[in-house]
């Protein structure tokens, strides 16, 4: 007999005599009640002869097992949700060269996070993400995003502004900024300071004459850095409000086809603010087109700036200035500190004293200064 046609059933002790007449099995006592199996057919019968809980053997069996079971179910319940969970959030941001840390960056990349407790979710694609950072932080050789597990990697390589080794013309090296020597390093020429030996600006540091016999000289390109310790004071000037293009998250695909570079498709796009992405499938000379194309919803957002946001803004702006104009790895900045910062109208006025190591050692040809 199927045992889904067959029921456990329940009853009281004072119908044994009755239970005798019809085909039941595996008939117990327990907790002073009958227990025992039969088809539906004995079932039918005996409900409307006595009073009798039941319950479809295949259900009981089901709901035993999970009983049973229920905590561990739970357990690995759980534990799959954490898997899941951990696959798809964020728990930790991390610079690949710590070197690279950004403040800026990582205030950029927030608008992509969408928050929920304490984690954090993706809410556009890697490919659009890391396009969308190329192109706000094109001063950089490389940067880009990469998952593995919950830890978002940030990848930054710098462009080394080298100084040309190519360059003909002959030279020496001045001081860019008044300092104090910290190292320096001489490939040609010769040096004319020492470590620990203050220096002002325009100051020559690495002669490219070098004195011959007879009081004559040769005369070549100076080569080398001389790195300093440099303290400056950086002003700013930095709106109140801002306007920022967010992406809702809301994105429709769709085909469109151009004649003679003409939309003649229906629109299929509902957005009133959007960004439009599209890859050519068809293209015959502009003349007829097919185009695959992704339109994402943006909202523009006027964010009104406190004075911490505007401080932090400033400092940014001198971490990024730095980055890009350094050749050096001895260069770094020891502190980024604000000085004073008032409201004036719609601006925020900021003042930061910034301490460098930094190489000061500027090229000027020997045609420039004879003239």
């Amino acid at each position: 007999m199927n045992k889904l046609n067959r029921y456990l059933c329940n009853t009281d002790k004072s119908n044994l005599e009755t239970l005798s007449k019809y085909n039941i099995r595996n008939l117990k006592v327990i907790d002073g009640e009958l227990e025992f199996e039969c088809g539906i057919e004995v079932y039918q019968a005996l409900n409307n002869l006595i009073n009798i809980d039941a319950i479809e053997i295949g259900r009981s069996k089901i709901i035993t097992f999970l009983k049973k079971y229920f905590i561990t179910l739970i357990g690995i319940l759980l534990i799959i949700f954490a898997l899941i969970n951990l696959n798809s959030s964020i728990t930790h941001i991390v610079f690949s060269d710590p070197d690279t840390e950004n403040q800026e960056v990582l205030d950029y990349l927030d608008k992509y996070l969408k928050k929920v407790g304490p984690f954090s979710y993706l809410n556009d694609n890697l490919s659009n993400i890391n396009l969308d950072l190329r192109k706000t932080f094109y001063h950089y050789e490389w940067i880009g995003i990469r998952k593995n597990g919950s830890y978002l990697y940030l990848d930054i390589k710098e462009i080394k502004t080298q100084p040309r080794d190519d360059d003909p013309r002959i030279g020496s090296y001045y001081a860019s900024h008044q300092g104090i020597v910290k190292r320096y390093h001489v490939e040609k020429g010769i040096i004319l300071v020492q470590e620990e030996q203050y220096v002002d600006k325009g100051e020559m540091l690495i002669s490219g004459a070098i004195p011959k016999l007879g009081g004559e000289f040769d005369y070549l390109r100076a080569k080398g850095y001389v790195i300093a310790e440099v303290l400056q004071y950086k002003e700013f000037r930095i709106p109140v409000s801002e306007l920022q293009i967010k992406k809702t998250g809301k994105l429709t695909k769709t085909k469109e086809i151009y004649l003679f570079n003409r939309n003649i498709s229906r629109n299929k796009n509902k957005f009133i603010e959007f960004e439009k992405a599209e890859v050519n499938l068809f293209n015959l000379f502009n003349l007829f087109k097919i185009v695959d194309v992704e339109y994402y919803e943006t909202k523009s957002i006027t964010n009104k700036l406190t004075e911490e946001d505007a401080e932090k803004y400033a400092k940014s702006l001198v971490e990024k200035e730095f980055r890009r104009n350094k050749v050096n790895d001895f260069e770094k900045i020891i502190f980024n500190e604000l000085v004073k910062i008032e409201k004036e109208n719609d601006m925020y006025f900021v003042k930061l004293i910034v301490k460098t190591h930094q190489n000061i050692a500027m090229f000027i040809p020997d045609e420039i200064i004879d003239n």
